[in-house]
């Protein structure tokens, strides 16, 4: 006897869809899904407008989702049936990734034509993938309604669009369909309410699944070691993955539990771990690099200074320079504890005119003084607010601690700020805050400055121009070869002539190779130009034969060369083309 698929929406998952992963791509239903399932349709149709499935992280919600979207689509012609998320690549790379999948490898395959945001089946009804914009989903149809990670919705524009995809009153068997695990208290407010609401119900089966009438609500909520149910959550895997993770987040996306967003940073084991004998601090005859991380106060606070280098022979990030300055009585400020930023800026141009010093990141709040100064002296200074890049960077610390991708010489107070340090975690990432601590992490912040800059700039391609007013010609030898090809690259919008208020003083492309900077340097007696500008060829031999003699290592000469000499040649060019 042929079976009713559109009766049966356990069938229609077991046999007409597909899954990707190693337990596919059959599903697997077991007793305890099944019986959730079984109170969620009733001969093919859901059994409330509003369907929670809130279980713990990879119990196959998301492919369950995709299911739902599927079966409602193929069930009723000319339906619409919407995916949503708290952006749109999320409910693509999710839920419709999942249908794709299933229709492209199943007996569906022929009823249906994919496109990339949208699925079309032969009964005209469609599955779409939207963004989040409540605006733009108002005078919406649906007939089915996937949310996926309701977690996420944490801003007013979230909570318009959840108020703007209900089902509406035309659409008497529609589902508003909910896939999510816990979020954190005082943020994720739209589940928390949502979830509440379920709890306030009935509880209908042994299993934890509940339904409010007044909200036409019904709730899978499995939390605690019991949601553990599907056969791959094995307790190896699950050790593995609680030895990994912090408290926090192991409870809220593997328990199942709500938790508050803060929390310890970094595990002090996973720290320790990244300590490496190999790593020496910068000396005074370094000739490597850093990126310099600056996080400063003039008061309550320290000062931090962390360099950091990308060491090519490990592939990992090491922190070699690590300095602070704390807050010393004296005749600024009527005698309270300031820390006096022209040391600071000293400290700074020392590293620099060492010739230790690629670039440095700094907060504008506190530097701004000094800041420009700094950078009058040919320094990179990078502005660092305290914007949505710091919890970038945060998160990018974190993950290279976690995966041993960055190695310290185990300074004594840089461990204590990072073990003193206390993140909240958003659903941006993490991010470190002083506010939640009284203990001191300012050195934690100007390594998370640090690295991101490091990362970002890729230390090993990007050098920094020296100054024409301090430089020696015959020294670009005894650094990395590399800056050589780098030296006279002309950035692609320095200017020929410089705009009015502009002069080689302020302007941003200066130690870039600006022609206009050149110009009115030489005009000024400032800068000579010499036979390195007729004939490079000569001076390359010249840069080469003393980068022998100081035994540095020179790997495919050749390719080097030819990217020098290309390099000069841009150079002589745009030299040309302004004269």
């Amino acid at each position: 006897m042929a079976i009713d698929y559109s009766s049966d929406f356990i069938a229609f998952f077991r046999d007409l869809y597909r899954c990707e992963g190693a337990w596919g791509p059959l599903p697997l239903v077991p007793d305890f899904l099944a019986e959730f399932l079984g109170l969620a349709f009733k001969d093919g149709q859901p059994t409330a407008r509003n369907i929670m499935d809130c279980r713990s992280k990879k119990e196959g919600k998301s492919s369950l989702a995709g299911c739902v979207a599927l079966y409602m689509a193929s069930r009723q012609p000319y339906s619409e049936t919407i995916i949503v998320a708290a952006d749109k690549d999320q409910a693509k790379d999710r839920v419709l990734r999942a249908v794709k999948y299933a229709v492209e490898n199943g007996p569906l395959g022929a009823h249906a034509r994919v496109y990339r945001d949208v699925i079309e089946l032969s009964n005209k009804s469609t599955i779409t993938a939207i963004p989040a914009d409540w605006m733009g989903a108002s005078g919406a149809n649906p007939s089915c309604v996937i949310v996926d990670e309701l977690h996420s919705w944490v801003y007013e524009s979230a909570r318009r669009l959840w108020d703007e995809m209900v089902i509406p009153p035309t659409q008497p068997h529609g589902v508003r369909w909910v896939s999510s695990y816990a979020g954190f208290l005082n943020e994720s407010l739209l589940l928390k309410e949502w979830w509440d609401k379920s709890l306030e119900g009935e509880r209908i089966s042994e299993l934890p699944i509940y339904y409010n009438q007044g909200a036409n609500l019904l709730s899978f909520i499995d939390t605690g070691p019991e949601s553990w149910r599907m056969p791959w959550m094995g307790d190896k895997y699950i050790q593995e993955i609680k030895a990994g993770e912090r408290t926090n987040t192991f409870r809220r996306l593997w328990l199942n539990e709500w938790v508050a967003n803060e929390s310890q940073f970094i595990p002090r084991e996973a720290w320790d771990a990244c300590y490496s004998p190999d790593v020496i601090p910068l000396s005074e005859r370094d000739t490597r690099r850093v990126v310099l991380g600056v996080d400063a106060s003039t008061t309550r606070d320290l000062t931090a200074l962390v360099g950091t280098w990308r060491n090519n022979k490990t592939k990992k990030t090491d922190v070699i320079y690590v300095k602070a300055f704390t807050p010393q009585r004296g005749f600024l400020r009527l005698g309270k504890p300031t820390i006096d930023l022209e040391a600071v800026r000293d400290e700074i141009l020392r590293l620099h005119k060492a010739k230790q010093l690629d670039m440095v990141f700094y907060d504008p709040y506190q530097m701004g003084s000094i800041a420009l100064e700094l950078e009058r002296a040919g320094i990179r200074m990078r502005e660092f607010p305290q914007t949505n890049q710091r919890i970038l960077a945060d998160q990018g610390l974190y993950d290279a601690i976690i995966g041993q991708q960055i190695q310290h010489f185990n300074h004594r107070t840089l461990n204590e700020h990072i073990n003193n340090a206390i993140a909240i975690e958003s659903v941006r990432g993490f991010r470190l805050v002083k506010e939640k601590t009284t203990a001191k992490i300012d050195l934690a912040v100007a390594l998370s400055m640090s690295l991101y800059g490091v990362k970002k700039y890729d230390q090993g391609i990007i050098h920094t121009m020296p100054s024409p007013i301090e430089y020696n010609w015959g020294e670009i030898a005894w650094h990395n070869i590399d800056s050589v090809a780098k030296f006279f690259i002309v950035d692609k919008n320095a200017p020929k002539v410089h705009r009015e208020g502009v002069t080689w003083h302020n302007c941003k492309f200066r130690n870039k190779g600006c022609p206009a900077c050149i110009d009115e340097m030489e005009a000024e007696g400032l800068f000579k130009e010499d036979d390195f500008y007729k004939d490079p060829e000569i001076i390359m031999t010249s840069i080469y034969e003393r980068g022998v003699q100081q035994r540095l290592m020179v790997t495919e000469a050749d390719r080097m060369e030819a990217r020098a000499r290309n390099a000069f040649s841009e150079g002589i060019k745009a030299r040309s083309n302004n004269n």
